[in-house]
C-alpha cells in the first residue's frame, strides 16, 4: 500500500488520448470552505476539471466513472431523495456507476425512479435485479462502444449486497459471475486488453478482489473503489497486472487515469498514469457557473417549501475555533466537534457517557467558530439518526464496543465519546453498570456491528435485543433537539480524547 502523492495541473500534465475520471461517495453537491480554503470542491469544479480534460481531446474520450453511494443520504436527499444528485450527475455528462449500500436508503421505488432519470448507466456484476428495475443495471459494459478498448465492471461488496438482497436483488457468487463475465468480454472482444472495475466494498474486500482478478484476468486492470472513504493505491511495478486505487468521499479527491498511456506501451507502469487531484487542484480552478446555477436552484426549492434550515447560531466557540467535522479525523479518533456533540448528549440524558459512530456525522466539513441550526441538519442527515437511545451497559460491554470501534481507522464505527467515559471504564469495579446515551441506529441497523456485538455478549438473538432495547428509546426527542438545548450550558473541550493506537485499559 502506498501513499497518494500525485498530483497535476489540469491542462498540463496529461496527454492526448483516453482518459478516465472516478469520483466515489458523494453526498454534497454545493462546495464548502473554511475562509477561502476549499475543503470540498462541489460538482461545480468536478464540472471544470472534466471540462478542462475534455478540451485537450479531438474526441469524446474524457470517461466518468462512479463507485456508489451518492443517493443518500445527505440534507437535499431528506427531502428531495436523490433526485439533486441525479440531476447534477446528468450535467456532468456521467457515464458508468455501480451502486452503493446508501443508494438503497429510500428504498426499491425510491431507487428506480433515480435510475429512471439517470442519464448514465449502472454496472453491477454479482448481483441480479428485480423485474421493476431498469435494464440500465448492466453486468458489464464495453467503451467506447465502437472500436472498444476497455471493458468495465461494477462490484457490490458484502454490506451493499446485503442492503441489495433486502430490496429484492439477489446475490450471485462473486468468482462464477466475475469468470463467466470475463469469459464473454473475451469472446465477444478479443481486442480487449484493459479491465475497469468500480466496486463498493471494504479495503479488505477491495484486497480480495484485486487477486481475484489477477487470476481470472491475464491482461492489465484497474479497480476504482469506494466505500471506506480512504486515499489508498496498491500497486507494485514488478508483480502486478492490478492497479487497485480508492479515494476520499465528496470528491475531496478524484482519480484520473491515462488509458492511452497503458495501451500503447508493452510493459506499462500502471500506478505511473494514475493522478490524483486534491485540495490544491481545486483551489486553482474556477467552478462552472451552469452547474454551480444548477445547485442553487435546488436549495431555491427548499426555500420555497420553507424546509430551508435556520441560520440561528446554536454556540460561539473561541475566536478562530475551527471545529473539525471531517470524516478524514472523525474515522480515526475524537474531533472537538465530536467532544461537543457527545458532551451535549450526556448533559441531555443525565446519563454517565454518550456513545455516538462517527457515521452518523456526515458533513465531512469544519465549522470556523460557529454553529448553527441548519448546521446541525447538515451533519446529522441519516432520517433515523436522531433517536437517543438510553440504556443500561455493563463495563465489560462499553469496553467491548471500544474496542470494536478502534480496531481499524477508516470506519464509521469509530466512536465520539463523551468527557470522562475512559476514566469511568478504567476505574468502575468489573460488574458496574453505566446508563449510557447512544443514537439508537448504533444497535437497530446491521452497519457498524454494535447490535452484533451485544446481542453475542448477552448470548442471545439480535432479533430479541432489539425487541428488549425499544422501550429505552426516548420518545419525543433527538439529537438535533438535544444539541439546540444544551449547547449553551457544555463547556467547550477542543482536546483529543481517544483514537486508534492508544491504549486506554
Amino acid at each position: 500500500m502506498q501513499n497518494m502523492n500525485n498530483s497535476f495541473g489540469v491542462g498540463n500534465s496529461i496527454k492526448k488520448g483516453f482518459i478516465i475520471c472516478h469520483l466515489t461517495d458523494t453526498y454534497f453537491i454545493k462546495e464548502s470552505k473554511i475562509g477561502e480554503k476549499i475543503e470540498l470542491p462541489g460538482f461545480g469544479r468536478i464540472l471544470k476539471i472534466l471540462e478542462l480534460l475534455s478540451e485537450k481531446q479531438k474526441e469524446k474520450n474524457v470517461l466518468f466513472v462512479h463507485s456508489g453511494d451518492f443517493l443518500f443520504p445527505s440534507l437535499l436527499s431528506n427531502y428531495f431523495k436523490g433526485k439533486q444528485i441525479v440531476d447534477i450527475l446528468n450535467e456532468c455528462g456521467l457515464n458508468f456507476c455501480t451502486l452503493g449500500n446508501h443508494d438503497f436508503d429510500g428504498g426499491l421505488g425510491v431507487l428506480k425512479k433515480r435510475i429512471q432519470e439517470s442519464k448514465f448507466e449502472y454496472i453491477i456484476t454479482n448481483l441480479t435485479t428485480t423485474k421493476i428495475i431498469s435494464k440500465k443495471i448492466l453486468n458489464y459494459r464495453v467503451w467506447p462502444e465502437n472500436s472498444p478498448i476497455i471493458a468495465i465492471f461494477g462490484i457490490a461488496g458484502e454490506m451493499t449486497a446485503k442492503k441489495a438482497q433486502e430490496n429484492g436483488f439477489k446475490i450471485k457468487n462473486l468468482k462464477n459471475s466475475l469468470s463467466k463475465n470475463i469469459s464473454e468480454v473475451r469472446k465477444r472482444f478479443p481486442n480487449i486488453k484493459i479491465l475497469v472495475i468500480l466496486s463498493h466494498m471494504s479495503d479488505v474486500e477491495d484486497f480480495q478482489l484485486k487477486k481475484l482478478v489477477s487470476r481470472v484476468w491475464p491482461f492489465y486492470s484497474i479497480i476504482f473503489g469506494g466505500h471506506d472513504h480512504n486515499n489508498l493505491i496498491s500497486y507494485n511495478l514488478r508483480s502486478d497486472r492490478c492497479l487497485l486505487v480508492k479515494g476520499k468521499s465528496n470528491g475531496r479527491t478524484m482519480q484520473v487515469v491515462n488509458l492511452s498511456e497503458i495501451i500503447n506501451k508493452k510493459n506499462p507502469n500502471l500506478e505511473k498514469n494514475l493522478f490524483v487531484l486534491g485540495s490544491k487542484v481545486y483551489q486553482k480552478i474556477k467552478p462552472s457557473k451552469k452547474i454551480e446555477i444548477r445547485v442553487e436552484s435546488w436549495f431555491k426549492k427548499l426555500k420555497k417549501q420553507n424546509t430551508l434550515s435556520s441560520n440561528k447560531i446554536v454556540k460561539k466557540f473561541p475566536k478562530g475555533e475551527v471545529l473539525d467535522g471531517t470524516e478524514t479525523s472523525l474515522r480515526k479518533g475524537t474531533t472537538n466537534l465530536g467532544n461537543f456533540v457527545t458532551d451535549c448528549l450526556q448533559k441531555y440524558t443525565d446519563s454517565d457517557f454518550a456513545l455516538i459512530n462517527s457515521g452518523q456525522i456526515r458533513c465531512d466539513r469544519s465549522f470556523l467558530e460557529k454553529l448553527r441550526v441548519a448546521d446541525l441538519l447538515n451533519i446529522f442527515v441519516m432520517e433515523q439518526g436522531g433517536r437517543i437511545l438510553v440504556t443500561k451497559l455493563s463495563k465489560k460491554e462499553g469496553i467491548l464496543f471500544l474496542r470494536h470501534a478502534y480496531n481499524t481507522v477508516g470506519k464509521g464505527k469509530i466512536l465520539q465519546i463523551s468527557k470522562g467515559t475512559l476514566d469511568a471504564l478504567k476505574k468502575a469495579p468489573s460488574k458496574t453498570e453505566f446508563s449510557v446515551a447512544l443514537i439508537a441506529d448504533m444497535v437497530f441497523s446491521d452497519e457498524d456491528g454494535f447490535g452484533e456485538i451485544l446481542a453475542k455478549h448477552r448470548k442471545t438473538s439480535l432479533a430479541n435485543l432489539r425487541k428488549s432495547l425499544r422501550k429505552d428509546i426516548q420518545k419525543n426527542k433527538d439529537l438535533i433537539d438535544c444539541i439546540i438545548k444544551t449547547a449553551n450550558h457544555v463547556n467547550y473541550d477542543p482536546k483529543m480524547r481517544y483514537q486508534v493506537g492508544m491504549s486506554f485499559i
